[in-house]
């Protein structure tokens, strides 16, 4: 009967000891927006894998690894072996509250294992200094719209950073976005008494499109650090350090935005916010008809200059404008510069006086509009046998007429005369001669001005549009050369997001999701310069055919 009971007593503790479970928050009060580790620990004596279920209240799963560790022992005669699997979740909470963990239970040996709730208490903040943290960091939260504001990420840490992955970046939604290459940036800072150094993780200049409450999203790494209780900045020898690995996420960043003053708003406003300079050139003054005219506007500033439309610079009936072809570039981290080329083509003798032209743009310091004044130089078309006339003229010798052209009178100079044929012959009129040389003569011209119109339209369409897209089907598709074509699909003075130019385009809705994607991969793209990016992005023709027809409807 003893024999029975010892037998029975060991059966059952053999069954019990078959699998066990237990659950450890590391630490045990996280903060708010710091991730933190929840480890399942599995005893089991099968080589089946545990499946674990649980329900999170108030807490976001960021990720789980897995660690194995197999230990021995010779009870009774008989090896045992154990093998306790350690499954490590990281969580993160964005409240300071009491999160929860319900229904936890684990399948293992065949055996369900129950846990009961494990509530964890999230603080608002550390007790003691964090090892690593991430921040959003800006040289402004209170700015006006179309301002530039910096943007940059710091990594802080106390402990020998081994490696850091980028988890995501942010979509910065309600911005114009320049995204800048960083290079770990390092430098010691002291932060509620305690020493760091501070690391450069990512960076860009923004500026925001509309008025009101706008987010900076936060940017999330995954850090692995040495954990070695030596000066963090003294002894990186790691041969005697453990290794963690720590999920940070910076903390969303309020940013209020101003709606620019409508009063006193002046008709010629750039939409540029900040002090800028202006910067007119042309290579002459002096030309004939039909030959280019080419000039350039150069600025340079703080502002948004993405957006800013090119200047009207000469106008007149006499002179034909083609597309403006404009360029941007950055100066410094701060600043850009975005050139204009004009080209326009006489097609009439004429002169245009000297003039200014003057642009506005918004001062934030003073919260008022400044203007800067342009100097337009003239221009003198000559060589066409006539010339119409809008400066005073230059001599008194030439004999003037006023005759009437579309409802108006203009100024008809007298230049000279071609000698004519003799209209007879024998007696026999020839008036014929000179009405056949005229026809010809006028269809030749025709036919020049044709050729010559058909020539640049079709060089500046390569530039401007086919040059483009030929440039992306070769090079691939790009962040830059992609929003250029976009943005003629908007009329003049709105003021749209890309994602709402391609929402509001007459585009098929294939087209419409094609190119909504490939802005998407493309911010990721451009965000990955930091990190890594698995996004592929490919040149479909057949959107970039209906867009190119779609550009052509919206300015034709």
């Amino acid at each position: 009967m003893k024999s029975l009971i010892i037998l029975l007593l060991t059966t059952l503790f053999s069954f019990a000891s078959m699998a066990e479970l237990d659950v450890v928050v590391n630490p045990k009060t996280p903060v708010r927006g710091e991730s933190f580790q929840v480890v399942f620990e599995v005893t089991t004596e099968t080589d089946s894998e545990p499946k674990i279920s649980f329900y999170p209240i108030g807490l976001e799963v960021l990720g789980r690894s897995r660690e194995v560790s197999v230990s021995s022992s010779y009870i009774n005669g008989k090896f045992k072996t154990n093998k306790k699997i350690r499954y490590i979740y990281e969580m993160v909470s964005d409240q300071a509250r009491i999160a929860k963990l319900k229904d936890i239970e684990v399948r293992a040996d065949g055996k369900l294992l129950k846990h009961p709730t494990v509530s964890i208490k999230v603080l608002l903040k550390k007790k003691t200094p964090s090892s690593v943290f991430l921040r959003a960091e800006l040289s402004k939260e209170n700015a006006y719209v179309g301002e530039g504001i910096d943007l940059a990420y710091y990594l802080y840490t106390r402990v020998p950073i081994v490696q850091v992955e980028f988890k995501n970046f942010p979509k910065l939604n309600g911005f114009i976005k320049r995204f800048h290459k960083v290079n770990d940036e390092e430098k010691t800072v002291e932060e509620n008494g305690v020493i760091y150094k501070k690391i450069l993780k990512y960076s860009g200049r923004i500026y925001p499109e509309k008025s009101g409450k706008l987010y900076i999203d936060p940017l999330k790494l995954n850090v692995q650090y040495a954990t070695n209780r030596g000066s963090p900045f003294g002894n990186f020898g790691l041969s005697f350090n453990r290794f963690r690995s720590k999920t940070v996420i910076s903390k969303k960043v309020e940013v209020n935005i101003n709606p620019l003053p409508v009063e006193n708003m002046p008709p010629n406003f750039t939409g540029l916010v900040g002090e800028h300079t202006f910067n007119f050139t042309n290579a002459k003054d002096r030309f004939v008809v039909n030959e280019a005219i080419e000039a350039k506007l150069e600025v340079q500033g703080p502002g948004a200059l993405e957006k800013m439309e090119a200047p009207r610079i000469y106008v007149d009936p006499g002179l034909e404008s083609f597309d403006t072809k404009s360029e941007f570039f950055e100066v410094g981290r701060s600043s850009g510069r975005k050139v204009f080329d004009y080209t326009y083509l006489a097609r009439a003798n004429l002169e245009l006086a000297p003039r200014e032209l003057t642009l506005s743009v918004f001062d934030p310091d003073s919260k008022s509009y400044k203007e800067s004044t342009i100097k337009i130089p003239g221009l003198k078309i000559g060589g066409g046998g006539q010339s119409r006339k809008i400066s005073p003229q230059l001599s008194g010798q030439d004999e003037t007429v006023k005759v009437p052209l579309a409802s108006n009178s203009v100024t008809i100079k007298q230049g000279p005369v071609a000698p004519l044929f003799n209209v007879y012959f024998k007696g026999v009129p020839l008036k014929w001669p000179r009405y056949v040389i005229f026809i010809l003569g006028a269809v030749v011209f025709l036919q020049l001005i044709e050729f010559t119109w058909s020539y640049l339209r079709e060089g500046e369409s390569d530039k401007s549009l086919d040059g483009i897209i030929k440039k992306m089907r070769k090079e691939g598709v790009n962040y830059s050369d992609l929003s250029s074509l976009l943005y003629r699909l908007m009329n003049s003075g709105q003021e749209k997001t890309l994602k709402e130019i391609i929402e509001n385009s007459n585009l098929k809705k294939l087209d419409k999701k094609y190119f909504l994607d490939t802005i998407m991969a493309l911010e990721d793209k451009n965000f990955s310069e930091a990190g890594k990016s698995d996004k592929r992005v490919r040149f479909k023709a057949s959107s970039f055919k209906s867009l190119k027809k779609e550009i052509f409807n919206a300015n034709s």
